[in-house]
């Protein structure tokens, strides 16, 4: 008893530092000038600076730059410990994004869940988390696994039924006279840092947004061109916005050249990088009754309803006030093995299921199944935004929404310390970050140098991220790479470095 409530409290107090440091971002207390205002300033990723150019095959690079301690770091104002911020980024149209698990509540260092996982390549970790598992849901093949009861934040890859008028990731080409460019979207909203977009007069808004160069085709020619980039009304033209290394080249073209578009089909599905707040629910039934439940694999059960175990949870469950053991039979149907009135500390059997009751009308609705009971089983989550995550995980909090630093540094500890975030971009770019002292130290377990949470904001931003949000960080920071003929090496450290276990973590994994 004492153990769990030490457990309660330090996750009390965790919880309570959380709250306190990401409040002030979501009430958005302050204009974003004065949020600004208040930022250390950031150095750039330069070549000088730069560690490690490396490619890991599928278009995933692994990258590294390192400031060392002494006057150069406080010169860049970051730790005067020093400072490596190491990313691995790839692109959706190559790979997809995994989490890293080895079931409920059991945490593994992260060279241990990297190596779960044949096609991952580069590996992050991921939600804040305690003895009792992760603070918040995890959701994998669309189905959720994990949950606490209420909305929890998460991130990870959700999939959309494509709008053509609300934009797309594409392929395809621009043929302007002789010259032929690749396309990267249709009518997207928010392009990423090196794209060419072409947008038609069926977009959703009034206006593009607008790029470094801008194109007005007219009549299968060249009308219009914005060396400097113009948001305008694709309703009477087809509009080319341009950013990156190839606005400077596109700048260049002459009016009335002949052009060519070439598009794919419209795909009938995209996924993309999401972040949302999910809650799990979902229900058993028989006959005659239907109990509900909102927590899954949830160490210390839902207080108010019922928590549903499955094979995925490694240790027996707690007993609530009432216990419902559920099994297969040789043809797959689900069936009421065991009611136990008074709760049972149980297993879950194999394709089974363990429904632990708390609240007191769950527990009356419970009371109702009987030993023999045929069941069907419902299980499902809702996203606040409605995205349709297929794999995802706990975030902290938001620190880049719409191309836009939303991090009020006023109201932050600006503390340099170890840190993990996830950018992303529409164009189907994302980024694993993580900035760390670099070397390895004797530390007393309590990890330092690294950088602010706003560093790590704008340099996601500098490097084309629209979007991005932070993760557990301290400690826990800890990114790992598959390097081609060698196999996993620690990123932000060296291996010599202590490990802290993990409860999850977020993975670059190849396609096929």
């Amino acid at each position: 008893m004492k153990k769990f409530e030490r457990q309660t409290k330090r996750r009390t107090i965790k919880l309570i530092s959380f709250i306190a440091a990401t409040t002030f971002a979501v009430a958005g207390v302050l204009p974003a000038a004065a949020a600004n205002s208040d930022c250390i300033s950031t150095p750039t990723l330069d070549k000088a600076h730069q560690t490690t150019d490396l490619s890991l095959g599928e278009g995933v690079k692994a990258q590294s730059w390192q400031w060392e301690p002494g006057s150069d770091s406080q010169k860049a104002s970051v730790s005067s410990l020093g400072a490596k911020v190491s990313i691995v980024t790839g692109n959706l149209r190559h790979i997809t994004f995994g989490v890293l698990h080895q079931g409920i509540p059991r945490s593994q260092d992260l060279r241990v869940l990297s190596n779960s996982n044949v096609k991952s390549m580069g590996s992050l970790n991921g939600d804040y988390f305690d003895s009792s598992g992760p603070w918040s849901a995890m959701i994998q093949d669309s189905q959720v696994l994990y949950s606490p009861p209420g909305q929890t934040g998460v991130v990870g890859l959700s999939r959309r039924k494509v709008v053509e008028t609300k934009g797309y990731r594409s392929t395809g080409t621009l043929t302007i006279g002789t010259r032929k460019f690749n396309i990267t979207g249709v009518n997207q909203p928010t392009p990423g840092g090196t794209s060419l977009v072409v947008y038609k007069k069926n977009y959703v808004q009034d206006v593009t947004p607008k790029g470094q160069t801008t194109l007005v085709l007219k009549d299968g020619k060249v009308f219009k061109v914005y060396p400097s980039g113009e948001a305008i009304s694709s309703r009477s033209a087809t509009v080319i916005q341009v950013k990156g290394y190839l606005a400077p080249i596109i700048a260049k073209l002459k009016a009335k050249s002949t052009v060519k578009i070439s598009l794919p089909p419209v795909p009938e599905f995209e996924d993309s990088m999401s972040a949302d707040n999910v809650s799990a629910s979902g229900s058993i039934s028989s006959q005659s009754n239907t109990l509900i439940f909102d927590a899954v694999n949830y160490t210390n059960l839902s207080a108010s309803s019922s928590t549903l175990f499955d094979s995925n949870f490694r240790n027996p469950t707690r007993a609530g006030r009432a216990t419902l053991r559920i099994v297969p039979d040789i043809t797959g149907k689900l069936f009421v093995k065991n009611v136990y009135r008074y709760g049972y500390q149980a297993k879950v059997d194999a394709g089974g299921y363990i429904l632990q009751v708390s609240g007191s009308s769950a527990v009356s609705t419970a009371l109702k199944f009987k030993a023999g009971d045929e069941i069907t089983l419902s299980r499902a989550f809702q996203a606040q935004s409605n995205h349709q995550f297929v794999t995802a995980a706990g975030r902290g909090p938001r620190i880049v929404q719409g191309g836009k630093l939303i991090w009020i540094c006023a109201q932050h500890n600006k503390e340099h310390r170890p840190r993990s975030a996830i950018g992303w971009n529409q164009d189907g770019q994302v980024w694993l970050m993580t900035s760390s002292r670099g070397y390895d130290a004797f530390d007393f377990g309590y990890r330092q140098g690294g950088s602010t949470s706003s560093q790590m904001a704008m340099w996601l931003m500098s490097l084309g991220a629209t979007d991005a949000v932070l993760l557990d960080g301290g400690g826990s920071t800890t990114m790992q790479i598959n390097k081609p003929d060698v196999g996993w090496q620690r990123f932000d450290l060296p291996d010599s470095a202590w490990w802290r276990e993990l409860a999850n973590a977020f993975s670059i994994d190849r396609k096929n």
